[in-house]
């Protein structure tokens, strides 16, 4: 594992931050919500097409639907124990920490693409122990593009491009990909919670853990307006049961906020977010109770059994393009 985390350090590409005085309006704008609101628990709420064949490739469709929904994986450990989380006090706290995310996303320069363009998302994958025990790659790295009017999809497997035939309307998919739905969601964070929990699998027990995933993967795996990023990041401040780190995790190889939720009872949906700029990085699954799998595949306390990393959301002019 340790090659495999020295990789991605290697070939990590760094995103530049948000300018001085982007960060200064986004934190002035936190400043003026969190001064309009009572603590986080008093307020007032506000007004099928296929996974990408990666995705199935992980080996990980056991472990919950909700994670295969997502497209959530489970790697190697951190600094800290996974699952030790804490609501922060007051300067600190979960709402508090995606309001400051949902900020500075508002202040990201973002021009809308036009219906010929492309989207295109780059993730680095680390896999732990279920991928050893199947003889998969512990790192891979994914490339997929979808077009600007969701009509067609491409994604470089294998080292080959593979490019969809053209549909002739939007596939109704969960979570949505196509540029046209994810530009039109609710722009209110308790609105947009509530559509994505009315397009949740039915009949789970845990209301939220699926609702959670969903929203973790739709900022992963897409290239947003900077409006729906905001609402998106605010909507998980609405979900009960999520908390925060109370110190920066190691996440391939730099510090991270982690702010997740306990699901199933055994594993945590962790969202990695930069500590200074609180840019979103990417999620994890990591192991808070001992766990076997179906499979027999002996998880221990501790572990985190997958990390992806977002290196990268554009707009391109074509499927295979990455500049």
């Amino acid at each position: 594992m340790t090659n495999e985390l020295t990789a991605l350090r290697e070939n990590w590409t760094e995103v530049e931050p948000p300018s001085a005085d982007a960060q200064a309006k986004a934190r002035a704008a936190l400043l003026n919500r969190i001064a309009d609101q009572a603590r986080p628990a008093e307020r007032t709420k506000p007004r099928h097409r296929r996974l990408p064949s990666w995705a199935w490739r992980t080996g990980l469709a056991t472990l919950t639907a909700a994670a295969v929904a997502a497209g959530v994986v489970a790697v190697g450990g951190s600094g800290q124990t996974p699952g030790e989380q804490t609501d922060y006090a007051a300067g600190g706290s979960v709402a508090e920490t995606f309001e400051l995310a949902a900020a500075t996303a508002e202040t990201e320069p973002f021009t809308p693409p036009r219906p010929d363009q492309w989207t295109y998302v780059e993730l680095k994958m680390v896999r732990g122990k279920i991928a050893v025990d199947k003889g998969q790659a512990t790192s891979e790295t994914t490339r997929s593009w979808q077009r600007a009017d969701g009509l067609q999809t491409a994604d470089l497997l294998d080292g080959k491009l593979q490019v969809s035939p053209e549909t002739t309307e939007i596939p109704i998919v969960m979570p949505p990909r196509d540029y046209p739905t994810l530009a039109g969601l609710p722009t209110q964070p308790q609105a947009l919670l509530d559509w994505v929990r009315a397009k949740a699998a039915p009949g789970k027990t845990d209301h939220d853990a699926v609702p959670y995933s969903l929203i973790s993967a739709m900022l992963r795996d897409n290239v947003l307006p900077p409006s729906v990023k905001a609402t998106l990041l605010r909507a998980l401040a609405l979900i009960p049961g999520v908390t925060r780190s109370t110190d920066p995790v190691d996440f391939a190889g730099r510090p991270a906020i982690a702010v997740g939720m306990v699901q199933d009872g055994w594993r945590q949906e962790d969202i990695l977010l930069d500590p200074t700029t609180h840019e979103f990085l990417g999620s994890r699954t990591a192991v808070v109770k001992d766990y076997t799998t179906p499979e027999g595949v002996a998880l221990k306390k501790g572990d985190v059994e997958v990390e992806l990393v977002r290196v990268a959301g554009k707009i391109v002019n074509a499927p295979g393009q990455v500049d």
